[in-house]
């Protein structure tokens, strides 16, 4: 963290909370398993009720498979970017709202990180990488953030992405700063592969080194110098680096703290499209599609399957979208 962004915290009034006891969570209510038949049928019955069963679970892939690939599949030039997840422990701070609140939400967050198997910093974190803002005038406050500390908290982003995200109005809009990394967690190095002319000959006492030439544009030439060169394992993964999940209450009514709370645990923990089309699945982040009471009063079974496998999946593997969509069936429907 750099130190003016942090200047820029404290000047904020942002409050960081500790979370390490346990917030009680709203559960969504367990599905009914249905009865079985009273008497044992016949083959024909039998051949039929497979047929069904058959029908049945392929539906329920093929939608869990569609929820997955809304959530992280991202065109961006790189297949894999959608699956960035934290490395480094999630040190969560809230801003914008009543202590008490900030802290139901900072707790249900860490609770929601633990059951998924994210990383978390411990108690008294002093280095915030998960920003949790609440404001009914969040352009203003991006365009200020854009203007004081534009390249910390947007990076290298093109202007016109930045631009689309700061002026879109939505409930709830997250910013994901990512960065790339081995698969192993370690930062990429400034590193090359040079060619003999491309080599640099200097005398020392006793003889000579020789020293490769190092590129003049670093951020062109990060390498992985334990490169696995293999078809099926990546090389590079990305990682989150920062997130800022920007809560504006004017923009909806009616929403319960714990359905809020678990947004943004949903939001936070795993890079998602910011408008996946989910609509007709069982997921918390339909909260804000229609009115709040018909949505669920938390996360849901497919919502914590889902981050669950997102945190167990190998990250390095090419196939790891399908492996993530693999894991939650067996996890929802075993």
């Amino acid at each position: 963290m750099r130190i003016p962004f942090l200047t820029l915290i404290a000047a904020v009034g942002l409050i960081a909370i500790a979370a390490d006891r346990r917030a009680g969570a709203q559960q969504p209510p367990a599905s009914a398993a249905p009865s079985a038949p009273a008497s044992a049928p016949t083959d024909e019955a039998r051949r039929r009720s497979e047929v069904i069963v058959t029908g049945d679970r392929a539906e329920f892939e093929s939608k869990v498979v569609g929820y997955v690939n809304q959530l992280t599949d991202f065109d961006y030039g790189d297949s894999n970017r959608g699956l960035a997840r934290w490395m480094e422990p999630v040190c969560p701070l809230v801003t914008g709202i009543k202590r008490d609140v900030a802290e139901y939400i900072l707790l249900r967050v860490s609770d929601v990180a633990r059951a998924a198997g994210a990383p978390l910093a411990a108690e008294h974190c002093h280095r915030p990488n998960l920003f949790i803002i609440v404001t009914t005038q969040p352009e203003a406050y991006l365009r200020q953030m854009e203007k004081l500390h534009g390249e910390v908290v947007f990076g290298g982003a093109a202007p016109i992405l930045i631009n689309e995200f700061i002026a879109t109005p939505r409930p709830v809009r997250t910013w994901y700063d990512t960065v790339e990394k081995t698969p192993e967690g370690l930062p990429l190095l400034n590193m090359s592969f040079p060619g003999i002319s491309q080599f640099l000959v200097k005398g020392v006492a006793g003889g000579t080194v020789i020293f490769p030439v190092r590129p003049n544009d670093p951020a062109a030439t990060l390498t992985n110098t334990w490169s696995q060169a293999s078809h099926l394992v990546l090389n590079v993964v990305w990682a989150m680096k920062r997130v800022y999940v920007i809560v504006d209450p004017s923009k909806f009514k009616g929403v319960k703290l714990g359905q809020l709370a678990d947004y943004i645990a949903m939001a936070g923990l795993a890079q998602i499209k910011l408008d996946p089309k989910v609509a007709g699945d069982p997921t918390i982040l339909t909260l804000f599609d229609a009115d709040p009471q018909a949505a669920s009063p938390g996360l849901t079974d497919w919502d914590r399957a889902f981050l669950k496998s997102f945190y167990a999946v190998e990250q390095k593997s090419v196939v790891a979208r399908s492996s993530l969509a693999e894991d939650m069936i067996r996890t929802i429907a075993p």
